[in-house]
């Protein structure tokens, strides 16, 4: 569902607790319910349609999508259940790759898979609801970022825009294969080095896109002393944010989907330094199936983290600061400019 229509949904339910009235404010990533003064839960649900072929890889692709959520707060994942909606029609084999696929995320993650829920459907999805612990001081949300802060990304842009080549036929499977991996690939090591050196917020990378739930992080980081309000907004490194191979040449022949340019269109307004029908613009939109961690830490701590999520095997892209003014400006130049 795009950004748009789910805001609408949701703003129209009661707040009937103090946690979701949180999610509803900031969008965090999972919701969080303390259990004693040094444990909490942190849960998460996510399941969706396959965005490749081979079932395998869209089990490993969905089970680390779901996980993220957990690792992006900052938890450890405990427990996982599998949501299955399958064609009855296309038989078992298919499915058995999916949830093998699935079931070695999970085993990596250190979690245990605890059953799931399954249901005979027009359309195969499959995905998982997560439930991860964590002590309360551990807990990272997607508010926090300061002015000044670097701006850190754990994996490349650009697999939605892969997915959509592949369903037209554009590409082919192995075309994409580095990005798959990729996605497949678990946030755990990125959000174990943002615990050792201490970041200010986290958010994933995923249906919204890089520009939209930077926007989010953004607008979670806004805070209210008194009667003075204080947002903050981002700078971006264009040149150094870091974009899968061919991406560019397919957004300009359009090829994406639709859920991209929903986000352009939700989010756009608070986007300027750069026309929203550029393809880089577009690429920023685009939505993301297991992105990576987005990642604001204090520049004291940059250099920190760099090594720290090197250690890791993760990632490392420094795509942006934030800035005391508020609104999203993309500017042509890379991470090492003034």
């Amino acid at each position: 569902m795009g950004p748009c229509d789910l805001q609408a949904v949701l703003s129209s339910l009661p707040r009937s607790s103090k946690a979701f009235a949180r999610l509803l404010e900031t969008n965090d990533d999972a919701a969080i319910v303390p259990l004693t003064h040094d444990l909490c839960l942190v849960q998460t649900v996510d399941f969706f349609t396959p965005i490749v072929d081979d079932p395998y890889w869209f089990g490993q692709i969905a089970a680390a999508n779901a996980l993220s959520d957990v690792y992006a707060m900052g938890a450890r994942p405990l427990s996982a259940m599998n949501l299955v909606a399958w064609p009855v029609k296309l038989g078992q084999e298919p499915l058995v790759e999916i949830l093998h696929g699935g079931l070695e995320k999970v085993e990596e993650a250190g979690a245990e898979l605890a059953g799931g829920h399954s249901i005979d459907d027009a359309e195969p999805k499959y995905g998982l609801a997560v439930t991860g612990i964590a002590h309360p001081h551990e807990i990272v949300r997607n508010g926090g970022a300061q002015a000044g802060d670097r701006l850190v990304l754990t994996k490349r842009l650009g697999i939605g825009v892969l997915a959509s080549a592949l369903k037209k036929s554009v590409i082919a499977e192995d075309e994409m294969m580095v990005a798959i991996r990729e996605a497949a690939a678990l946030n755990a090591g990125a959000s174990r080095a943002m615990l050792e050196v201490g970041v200010h917020a986290c958010t994933d990378i995923t249906g919204f896109g890089f520009l939209g739930h930077l926007t989010e992080m953004l607008q979670a980081s806004a805070t209210v002393d008194g009667p003075v309000s204080r947002r903050v907004g981002a700078r971006i490194f264009l040149r150094s944010v870091p974009i899968d191979d061919r991406v560019l040449e397919l957004v300009r022949a359009g090829v994406y989907a639709g859920g991209l340019r929903a986000n352009r269109d939700y989010f756009g307004a608070r986007v300027f330094g750069l026309p929203l029908d550029d393809p880089l613009a577009l690429a920023l939109f685009d939505p993301q199936t297991s992105g990576g961690l987005l990642l604001a830490v204090a520049p004291s701590r940059h250099a920190a983290l760099l090594s720290a999520l090197e250690r890791e095997s993760a990632g490392a892209w420094t795509v942006a600061e934030v800035t005391a003014d508020p609104g999203v400006h993309i500017e042509l130049a890379d991470e090492a400019a003034p």
